[in-house]
């Protein structure tokens, strides 16, 4: 059940950060408007990032454990590797469409990631309790 927990808070967080972008870019909410602060804008994205990457890790890790799926593990990594290298690049990329667009479809991928590793740990569990069944 913890798996699923620290995915859900890594979907949740994922989400937020993509929310930011879009809202960022549009001017539309609260959060979007933190763009008027600069240094605030920079110590949300470092505080986002100090919080999404270890749970994220801790997340698809322990669910890997579990259901073996490289299709899951790598995607992952991948998005979180993409992650902090925007967070790197984002002085180059800032007040162009590449920031929120590449940190939006990142926050996808890392969405889909935890999709899949809650559905892989579920898999696991099913077919286990099958197994044990017969």
């Amino acid at each position: 059940m913890q798996r699923f927990r620290l995915d859900a808070v890594a979907i949740g967080l994922s989400s937020l950060c993509m929310i930011h972008c879009v809202a960022s870019l549009a001017g539309l909410f609260a959060i979007g408007l933190l763009s008027a602060f600069g240094s605030v804008e920079e110590v949300f994205h470092l505080v986002m990032l100090a919080i999404i990457v270890p749970v994220s890790l801790l997340a698809i890790g322990m669910g890997y454990r579990r259901h073996r799926r490289l299709s899951v593990l790598l995607p992952g990594v991948f998005a979180l590797s993409g992650l902090c290298l925007l967070t790197v690049f984002e002085s180059a990329m800032h007040g162009t469409l590449w920031e929120p667009l590449l940190t939006t479809l990142i926050g996808i991928a890392l969405v889909a990631t935890h999709v899949g590793n809650i559905r892989g740990c579920k898999d696991c569990e099913v077919n286990h309790d099958n197994s044990l069944a017969t």
